[in-house]
């Protein structure tokens, strides 16, 4: 079992993280072969992680305007990550994606946890008081 890493230590480290995250990183992912440089990334920061160690990746997409994107074929009915549908695994698992709704009055949560963490969140009665689980809210 991986030893209990003290708050200051923790900071420290997440400083660290954000610093790496200037000008030269951001053009490194910028252009072709950009994304697939941001999902190598992401492979090893999970796989980073994944040794022993507990987490889950939080970001936020609200504000963005994503349902105001028109690609000349009208505006999207409903916006995703990748990787979220029903029909297959989740890319990147222990994630979760903060998203306006359509209609701009709620947030939708796109949770991607393996099964049995899935379940247990599923049954989760203060979670319930509070929020709906719909697969497909169009």
């Amino acid at each position: 079992m991986p030893e209990e890493i003290d708050l200051s230590c923790m900071v420290s480290k997440l400083r660290e993280a954000i610093m790496k995250i200037n000008a030269d990183f951001v053009k490194d992912l910028q252009g072709d072969g950009g994304f697939s440089k941001l999902c190598e990334l992401m492979k090893g920061t999970v796989a980073e992680c994944s040794s022993g160690m507990n987490y889950i990746a939080f970001t936020s997409w609200c504000n963005f305007g994503l349902y105001d994107i028109d690609f000349g074929w009208g505006k999207p009915m409903w916006v995703s990550s990748v990787g979220s549908s029903n029909d297959s695994e989740a890319v990147f698992l222990n994630t979760i994606i903060l998203m306006d709704t359509r209609s701009g009055d709620g947030i939708e949560a796109w949770v991607a946890l393996d099964q049995e963490d899935m379940t247990m969140l599923a049954q989760d009665k203060e979670l319930l008081d509070f929020a709906s689980f719909d697969l497909s809210p169009i």
